[in-house]
């Protein structure tokens, strides 16, 4: 067959990698992945995270209680009080992945950027996974009785945080939010430590349209009306009770999960009357091992890209003082 002159095309997905003509292209899917977990997560940036080394795989945590006061008599030596300390230790768990392969034919007559969705649907997966692991945990913390002189979390169950009818009673659940306010200041929680409220969205939406007796509002604030801004006009992501930011996620765990194997085992509970979680950063531990990685393999016998999304992390309670489940009595 004769052939004409061969031109030069711009390789544009080589980069510097003369021999891989898709490494730029590679990039770009691990970014996509990056960047769909971190929109979908709800947790990340809102619990105490830590990253380990490879050959690593767990994270030992000292803590300490309260130190006593007391009056100095004159002449009696000074000996030094006791200051109970402890330990927490937090492992990974196995890694978690997110895989698809794309066929050459569906990839041929396909209209649109196949890869691109997936790679958004495969960081959306693992962001799922892992709010849903980090609820359980912060689930797990509060229900963790009291160790010597370390507090254990606070299970608040009421009738009154449950739907009737399908409807949620918004001043309830801020009286909830107050209530359980004041029990974490009487536990010796940092007034000035973040506090978070995760719900489901029809609770969030009671919360945010909840009236008093006489009809008004009760929560209000100068947006008031102005679109976009994220009071009661707008959609809003969060809001702001008595200092607690309440997030609406539907990873909050809802079920009995005892015998459920396809969670991890140290997570599996019974969570089936489960509302809501309350929680300062400090109530887990999050421990990396491995961030947010990808692999794309060539299958040429099925003529097809196989891609893999990980990551290795896993978590603990830290401190459940700084946890509140709210849950219902029946």
């Amino acid at each position: 067959m004769s052939l004409g002159a061969a031109s030069t095309p711009s390789r544009f997905g080589q980069g510097q990698h003369v021999s891989d003509t898709r490494q730029l292209f590679l990039d770009v899917f691990g970014g996509e992945v990056l960047t769909a977990f971190d929109l979908a997560t709800v947790t990340q940036d809102k619990i105490n995270v830590k990253t380990v080394g490879r050959g690593q795989r767990s994270w030992r945590f000292p803590k300490s209680w309260k130190a006593t006061a007391g009056y100095h008599t004159p002449g009696v030596e000074l000996l030094g009080d006791e200051i109970e300390t402890g330990e927490i230790t937090i492992t990974v768990d196995d890694i978690l992945v997110s895989h698809f392969s794309v066929s050459d034919l569906d990839q041929m007559l396909t209209h649109f950027d196949v890869r691109s969705q997936f790679s958004s649907e495969a960081g959306r997966a693992l962001a799922r996974v892992y709010d849903k692991n980090n609820f359980r945990t912060l689930l797990l913390a509060a229900r963790t009785a009291a160790d010597g002189p370390f507090p254990g979390g606070t299970v608040y169950s009421s009738d009154d945080l449950k739907a009737v009818s399908g409807v949620y009673d918004g001043g309830d659940w801020i009286a909830a939010i107050r209530a359980q306010n004041i029990a974490l200041f009487n536990k010796d929680v940092p007034e000035d430590m973040p506090r978070y409220l995760a719900v489901t969205a029809e609770v969030f939406d009671a919360i945010k349209y909840g009236k008093d007796a006489a009809g008004n509002y009760l929560v209000l604030n100068r947006d008031f009306g102005h679109p976009g801004a994220g009071g009661i006009a707008g959609r809003a992501e969060m809001l702001d009770i008595d200092g607690v930011t309440v997030v609406k996620s539907r990873n909050l765990p809802n079920t009995n999960e005892t015998a459920d194997t396809s969670v991890y085992a140290k997570y599996r509970a019974d969570y089936s009357k489960t509302l809501g979680i309350m929680w300062c950063p400090m109530a887990m531990a999050s421990l990396k091992l491995m961030d947010i990685g990808f692999e794309t393999t060539r299958d040429t016998r099925r003529l097809e890209d196989f891609t893999v999304a990980k990551m290795l992390v896993g978590g603990g309670p830290l401190r459940p003082e700084c946890a509140v489940e709210f849950k219902s009595a029946t």
